[in-house]
């Protein structure tokens, strides 16, 4: 990419619609994010009616269930900003051609835009109710925890597992925060394939983090942690396989609950098989560049395993919009 006109306008001294484009590109892809937060939101507002989809009622889509995904949007890219202000000295030191480092953006507008994004969840947590809202102002509360690395960062970053589980505990938070929209509306207490749902975020969020930072010796960066250093190629390949597997077991089962029969079972296992394949074929000749087959792969695997469990109890008993 040519970075020269991103740069004189850096020099200008201004900020433009195009580099933020050109920074959302390169830290924040806003398709795959927002392909991602549909995922998420319409999994657990769907799995919030499992009671009533079980009991044969048909799946119910309204304002806050689209809401809940806006929320869920917003929320990523205000974690992408706390990364880039909690991050900033170890990536100028480590990673210095990111493009807050080279100026493309400064944290000053990073942090104008995340307070945009905090204001647009508020505006969408505030209307549905008293436990909708607390249930989200967990959600924030976790998310400046992990801001501070839970007060213990010099503690918590050798431990590079555990520093991993818990930032991706929040999207645990996250779902329930998501369906209690719609149960506390609804009169009805959390189902089972709500809690389910929450344990499926925790292995599902971690292959992701798993899969992305497995690296081949070209492209590993001194001073930054990776699976692959950790554990080696084959060591990081079996995490990786063995967190998809988990994740299929864990999504299959919510789906079954909802109806899904054999072709349900079927996706599931043929996904988690062409992700694993991809493991494994990275792990025998981790080439550079190969890279990006194994963070697609945990991304279209995650994708598939929520969106199908809201799709799965749509067929099912079909669809309503509103309650």
């Amino acid at each position: 990419m040519d970075r020269a006109p991103a740069m004189n306008a850096v020099r200008a001294g201004g900020f433009s619609l195009a580099n933020l484009r050109a920074y959302l590109d390169e830290r924040f892809p806003v398709p795959v994010t927002l392909m991602l937060s549909l995922a998420l939101g319409a999994a657990a507002y769907a799995a919030a009616q499992g009671a009533f989809v079980r009991a044969g009622a048909p799946l119910v889509i309204d304002a806050a269930a689209i809401g809940g995904c806006a929320m869920t949007f917003l929320f990523a890219f205000l974690l992408r900003v706390y990364d880039e202000h909690k991050d900033f000295a170890h990536d100028a030191a480590t990673r210095p051609d990111r493009p807050v480092q080279r100026g493309l953006i400064t944290l000053a507008q990073l942090r104008v835009l995340g307070g945009i994004a905090v204001a647009g969840q508020l505006a969408l947590a505030l209307p549905y109710g008293a436990v909708p809202a607390v249930a989200y102002a967990a959600v924030l509360g976790y998310s400046v925890l992990m801001y501070v690395e839970f007060f213990a960062k010099q503690w918590l970053e050798p431990r590079f597992v555990l520093y991993a589980l818990s930032h991706t505990a929040v999207m645990s938070i996250l779902a329930l925060a998501l369906g209690v929209r719609f149960t506390t509306r609804a009169g009805a207490s959390i189902p089972v394939e709500l809690w389910g749902l929450l344990v499926l975020c925790a292995p599902a969020f971690f292959s992701i983090d798993v899969l992305r930072k497995i690296w081949a010796p070209a492209t590993e960066v001194d001073g930054v942690p990776s699976y692959s250093k950790l554990c080696g190629y084959g060591g990081a390949a079996a995490l990786g396989i063995g967190l998809l597997v988990i994740d299929a077991i864990i999504a299959g089962w919510i789906g079954v609950r909802f109806g899904g029969g054999i072709g349900w079972i079927a996706t599931c296992a043929a996904v988690t098989a062409w992700a694993a394949s991809e493991c494994v074929m990275f792990a025998r000749a981790p080439v550079a560049g190969r890279e990006k087959r194994l963070e697609a792969a945990a991304g279209v695997h995650l994708l598939v395993m929520f969106a199908g469990i809201a799709v799965v109890a749509g067929v099912s008993n079909g669809v309503q919009w509103g309650m």
